[in-house]
Formats: C-alpha cells, sequence, structure tokens
C-alpha cells in the first residue's frame, strides 16, 4: 500500500567532491539541456515482516537532450537539526536499502519521454517494528560535449519512509519554541526544534500569526505565501526517530517601527504547544537616540545630586 505525500527531496552530487546539497525541484547540467525529474519525491510504504512489496517512482526527461540514467539504493539519514540529507550512514533505521532491488538498472531517455522504474522490497522475516528509510537515486553521468574533459554527475533522489508492522513507539517533545520580545532591524522569526523519541517518523505543523497590539489587525497569517506560493507562515515537517528537527518561519515584511502581539503554534500527535508574545521593533537609529537621551538624563540627574550635596549648609 502506497500513499503519496509531499516530501521534497532533490540532490544534487558536484565533480570531484561530490558534495550532495539541495537544489531546485529540476535538476540540470546546463541551462534546460539536460533536466531530469522524479515523481513522488517521497513516499510513504507499509511493511509487513516476511511480505513483498513493490513500488514505482516515475522519471522523467524534461529537458531538450537525451541522456542515460542508473537507478542504485543509499541509506536515508539526516546530519543535523536542519535536516542536511545522509546518504552514508547506517543504522537500525537504515536496514531497508539492503531490502530493495530494482527490476532495471540502466535506462534511456529522449527529450520528453518518461519511464516508471519499478522496485521491490523483501522484508525479512522477524525484523522489529519501526520506521525504515531509504533513497532510490537516479544519476545521469551524460552532458552536452561528450568529448569534454570534465562531467557532472547529477543525481535525484526519492526517498522511501516505510514503517514496519511490529512493535512502534511514538512520542516527541517540543525542545525549544523561541519568539524574539525585542528586535534591532534583525529578521521577525519564529523557531521551534521538536524532538522525536519513538522508533517511527512523525510530522509536526508549525504556524505564526502575528497582529498588531494596538488595532488587533492580522499582519502575517499562517496562510502566507510568497511569490511562487511557497507557504510562509507555516511549516509542516517530518521528524525521523531519534532526530530533532528546526523549523524558521520569518515575517520578511516587518515595518521598522511598531508593537505586534506573535503566536506560535506547534501541533504533532495529538498535542498543541501555544506562546505568546509582545514583541516591540525598533529601528538602531532610534534605539541609539533613546539611549543617548537616557544616558543624559542619567548624567543630569547625577549632576543634580551632587549640586545639592554642594549646596547643603555645613553643620558645625
Amino acid at each position: 500500500m502506497f500513499r503519496k505525500v509531499t516530501y521534497l527531496l532533490l540532490v544534487f552530487i558536484g565533480t570531484v567532491t561530490c558534495t550532495l546539497s539541495l537544489i531546485s525541484p529540476a535538476l540540470a547540467l546546463e541551462a534546460g539541456d539536460i533536466v531530469m525529474q522524479a515523481r513522488p519525491a517521497g513516499q510513504e510504504i507499509e511493511l509487513v515482516p516476511g511480505e513483498v512489496v513493490e513500488g514505482s517512482v516515475t522519471v522523467a526527461n524534461i529537458g531538450r537532450l537525451p541522456f542515460n540514467f542508473m537507478t542504485s539504493v543509499r541509506p536515508y539519514q539526516v546530519l543535523n537539526e536542519a535536516y542536511d540529507p545522509d546518504f552514508v550512514t547506517e543504522n537500525d533505521y537504515t536496514k531497508l536499502a539492503n531490502w530493495i532491488t530494482f527490476a532495471q538498472t540502466e535506462y534511456h531517455l529522449e527529450a520528453g519521454e518518461e519511464v516508471e522504474v519499478e522496485f521491490t522490497i523483501e522484508v525479512p522475516e522477524g525484523v522489529p517494528g519501526g520506521g525504515q528509510y531509504a533513497a532510490l537515486m537516479f544519476a545521469t553521468s551524460d552532458s552536452k560535449d561528450a568529448d569534454a574533459t570534465m562531467q557532472t554527475i547529477s543525481q535525484l533522489a526519492s526517498i522511501i519512509y516505510a514503517h514496519v508492522e511490529g512493535e512502534e513507539h511514538i512520542g516527541g517533545v517540543v525542545v525549544t519554541q523561541n519568539l524574539p520580545s525585542f528586535l534591532l532591524g534583525s529578521p521577525f522569526s519564529s523557531t521551534v526544534t521538536v524532538k522525536n523519541d519513538g522508533n517511527v517518523d512523525f510530522r509536526f505543523e508549525h504556524t505564526l500569526e502575528i497582529r498588531d497590539f494596538f488595532t488587533n489587525r492580522e499582519v502575517f497569517t499562517p496562510d502566507a505565501v510568497d511569490l511562487d506560493d511557497q507557504p510562509l507562515g507555516t511549516a509542516n515537517l517530518v521528524v525521523l526517530p531519534t532526530t530533532s528537527r528546526t523549523s524558521t518561519l520569518t515575517w520578511d515584511g516587518a515595518p521598522q517601527l511598531g508593537v505586534f502581539r506573535a503566536v506560535s503554534h506547534v501541533t504533532f500527535l495529538g498535542e498543541d504547544s501555544v506562546k505568546e508574545q509582545i514583541v516591540f521593533i525598533c529601528p538602531v537609529w532610534l534605539a541609539g537616540i533613546v539611549v543617548f537621551f537616557v544616558v543624559l538624563m542619567i548624567l543630569w540627574i547625577i549632576l543634580r545630586i551632587r549640586k545639592h550635596k554642594q549646596n547643603r549648609p555645613q553643620v558645625v
């Protein structure tokens, strides 16, 4: 049984160093010549020990030139709370990579063509319940110039989030939930970190709502989007077992001066954590002027006290 989800993870592997990093939804070696796309970028699969499950990923050539590509499987974990991908580390949650085989490992695609890459998961008997994670990799080393002295290996990943039937431990906790209280020209951001204490992944939703303190008018809502219709006020993220994940929502259009009421919501596993904060925004130059006058006032008070003491009659 397959359930398509909206996880997005596309990976580019550069020449020589083969460094992994996130890029745009379509991967190109050179401006539109060789462009490979895989969908879905991630999927959830329910597994039962001893059973065989079949699935597929669609790989498309949306560029102008034909290319060959190869398939492979790697473990999938993350390196940090920012969730930079790790396709090397092996642990109890990456055994899935050993259970996956492809019906075919080499393919050719003409421009505009696509192919269903079929794979099979053979789940061993007696494996423990919980989450298992692997990356289906699709790589091409073709370039526009076949005689080039250096070629780039371009690679995409489609992530498998598998749940093995059996004993599951589901639990998590909000490690941090921060809102600013005073800003001097810095971004207006809400940051939360959620830790997964269980043995299977779960998702959490992080939202940010901001209202003008004096008028109660909404100035930033969970429905806010950017020019590309990407969400700004809401994040819906997966957390792998034994890892922590950080989400940051930023109000880029915040004014330089104002007082606002901000509310941060974090929802996961039926729990809702709420933090509310009054936020003062002040430009640096205005804060400098205020500090200057405060210092002057303190000096004036000190001088007045000293003068008062000097003018006090002496008692003989």
